[in-house]
């Protein structure tokens, strides 16, 4: 009898040794939203703007560039990274700085603060059934972000990601509207893809009473990450 309880107990800790090698995530969380000084990141901007009267919406396309320009202690625990954005139209263009940002990494989340508004991107640990209020920190509605993927592949522009995390920072969809946030970070990289959708529709009755929704104002913003690198 002895023999066989010491055989059960052995068999219950093994099991309990499985689960934990499985369960516990072997990289570590720090490596998202990385930020070093001189990290970049360009990236390719598309938008479709729609507006009343228009059968068709303007779209436009640019590039932009994110660089780490500096980094400073906030406290023991938490870095302040600051942001300059660059832009132009295109490869042969030159670059225009537009805006400055800043992205603080603490222990338990990512702020980022950008044209006067913060925003909670991420919150540490990852867990994939993690809700959080992304507008904690500003004036807006709350609104519930949420982890999608943690840890997946992803291919974009024929560039491989072997570990990415998914965030749905809004999931919002009716009748008379649609509104969509989706970012995806790349272990080690940063923000690689950003795809945000804002739209209305016509709410005449002819409009209402067909299956297609007909966008009558809004816009559609995606982007893309072209390159990454450090100067």
């Amino acid at each position: 009898m002895k023999q066989y309880l010491s055989y059960f107990a052995f068999a219950v800790l093994s099991l309990f040794a499985s689960c934990d090698s499985t369960d516990v995530a072997t990289i570590n969380p720090d490596r998202y939203g990385v930020l070093k000084e001189g990290n970049y990141i360009i990236y390719d901007v598309r938008e479709e703007n729609y507006s009343a009267g228009k059968d068709t919406p303007d779209v436009s396309s640019w590039q932009e560039k994110d660089q780490v320009i500096s980094l400073t202690k906030e406290n023991a625990n938490s870095t302040i990274a600051l942001i300059a954005r660059f832009k132009r139209s295109n490869d042969a263009d030159y670059w225009t700085k537009v805006k400055e940002f800043t992205i603080v990494r603490s222990p338990d989340k990512l702020l980022t603060t950008i044209d006067n508004e913060s925003f909670m991107s991420l919150v540490f640990p990852l867990n994939p059934n993690m809700k959080w209020n992304g507008n904690q920190y500003n004036n807006r509605d709350a609104e519930d972000y949420r982890y999608d993927a943690i840890d997946q592949p992803f291919s974009l522009a024929q560039q491989n990601f072997q570990n990415t995390l998914t965030v749905i920072e809004r999931q919002d969809s009716s009748i008379i509207n649609k509104y969509t946030g989706v970012k995806k970070y790349a272990l080690d990289i940063g923000l690689i893809y950003d795809d945000q959708v804002s739209f209305e529709y016509c709410q005449t009755q002819e409009c209402l009473n067909s299956d297609i929704r007909q966008v009558e104002s809004g816009y559609h913003r995606i982007r893309t990450v072209k390159q990454f690198g450090s100067n």
